[in-house]
């Protein structure tokens, strides 16, 4: 049984670091290929009208920057919507403060109110849509706590024209300089970058995302947001349904530098996992048996190999091969993280990706796959999260109860 788990674990190991491989060349591609996105004059060959909007909450470490970036990107025929819960978000008067020296791009400060049975966030980008200009044609969203790149958008945007294509997403890139809990965060998230690899495993992420907006009418997307918590992935679910690519923009890779605690890492991934749980339950089972098998084998190889040095059982010859099958996933993973480094590094430079990232994901690689199965058994068992100020129950992937409210929110939790 256990050559049988370590011949399994093996294969698993060869793939993923194959996969690995293909996600550099899809990356160096893209960027090898973005230069004919462009115009001789710099400006982009797809620019629809776009409405750029930004669900805020709180004041979080780099919002001035984020505001600020949103506010100059390279990108000629855009608005900008800031939409919060309440006048009395510490964010919307910083925010107005912010944007008070310019009028280009045209920028606004919808109040949402109260949300009465949905996630907040939606709410927020609810009301922001109803506000959106009628010749506006693409809708791009973002996340307060990750400054995205001056070519952000028009890199979102350019897939779009693409009928294939339902979506297209970045991802966050949490940096590792900040201390022991950054660095841990920086090889908990550099991971799940690999999830967007393979079309099969993409996913919307919400902090950099667009759609044009027939298709987010097509797909009933305000819909589907009515009662739900998750944006993206409700996004992701109609998008799939509808036989539609999700396009995976390596440009819109934004990096994270706020700062967390151990005690503020792990809510933030167990929030994120029972969401996944709840909302997109066949991507958590599979990150689950991945997770469990590639710690399973490992451990085995490793109890196995020792088990053979001992004397206990086996023979020499099974010696060697428990040693060359612990070493092939220890190999494996940490090979594929230096591919994803290299990849990464395509589109981030210093100091947004430093040496400590590296350390943190190439050298942590062994430990990745346990860190992230313990963290998937802590969001078994309950449906219930807090998110900012309120606290929520997931009743389903389209049903959201609010549970109770915990006092305007003026940080990122």
């Amino acid at each position: 049984m256990a050559a049988v788990i370590c011949a399994i674990t093996c294969l698993q190991s060869a793939h993923a670091v194959g996969w690995g491989a293909a996600f550099i060349l899809s990356v160096r591609r893209s960027v090898r290929e973005s230069a004919a996105l462009r115009t001789a004059d710099g400006g982009w060959r797809y620019q629809p009208r776009a409405a750029v909007i930004l669900p805020c909450c709180g004041v979080d470490d780099r919002l001035e920057d984020t505001v600020r970036r949103l506010c100059r990107q390279e990108y000629g025929n855009y608005e900008v919507i800031f939409t919060f819960e309440s006048a009395d978000d510490p964010a919307y008067e910083a925010v107005g403060r912010w944007t008070a020296d310019a009028s280009d791009p045209p920028r606004r400060r919808i109040v949402a109110g109260v949300t009465p049975h949905r996630g907040q966030k939606i709410h927020n980008l609810l009301a922001a849509l109803g506000q959106v200009r009628d010749d506006c044609e693409v809708f791009a969203f973002f996340d307060t706590d990750a400054v995205p790149g001056l070519w952000a958008l028009g890199h979102l945007v350019a897939p779009l024209k693409e009928e294939s294509v339902g979506a297209a997403t970045g991802f966050r890139w949490y940096c590792a300089a900040g201390g022991l809990a950054n660095g841990v965060r920086c090889l908990w998230n550099a991971a799940a970058v690999s999830l967007m690899e393979r079309r099969r495993t993409r996913f919307c992420w919400g902090g950099a995302m667009a759609m044009t907006r027939r298709r987010f009418e097509e797909l009933h997307i305000a819909g589907r947001w009515q009662r739900a918590l998750s944006d993206d992935l409700q996004v992701t679910r109609a998008v799939r349904e509808a036989g539609l690519d999700i396009r995976f923009v390596p440009q819109a890779l934004v990096p994270s530098h706020d700062r967390t605690d151990l005690r503020g890492f792990v809510s933030f991934a167990r929030r994120q996992l029972i969401i996944t749980r709840i909302c997109a339950p066949r991507v958590w089972w599979a990150g689950l048996l991945l997770c469990g098998s590639f710690v399973m084998g490992g451990t085995v190889a490793a109890a196995a190999f020792f088990a053979c040095l001992l004397g206990w059982i086996g023979s020499s010859g099974w010696m060697w091969l428990f040693l060359a099958a612990w070493m092939m996933v220890v190999v494996s993973a940490t090979a594929k993280a230096a591919l994803r480094q290299a990849a990464v590094r395509q589109v981030l430079g210093p100091p947004d990706l430093t040496w400590l990232d590296t350390w943190w994901d190439v050298g942590g690689a062994v430990s990745a796959g346990t860190l992230h199965f313990l963290l998937f058994l802590t969001s078994i068992g309950t449906n219930r999260i807090r998110w900012r100020h309120i606290s929520y129950e997931l009743l389903s992937p389209d049903d959201t109860r609010i549970v109770q409210r915990h006092g305007p929110s003026k940080s990122a939790t």
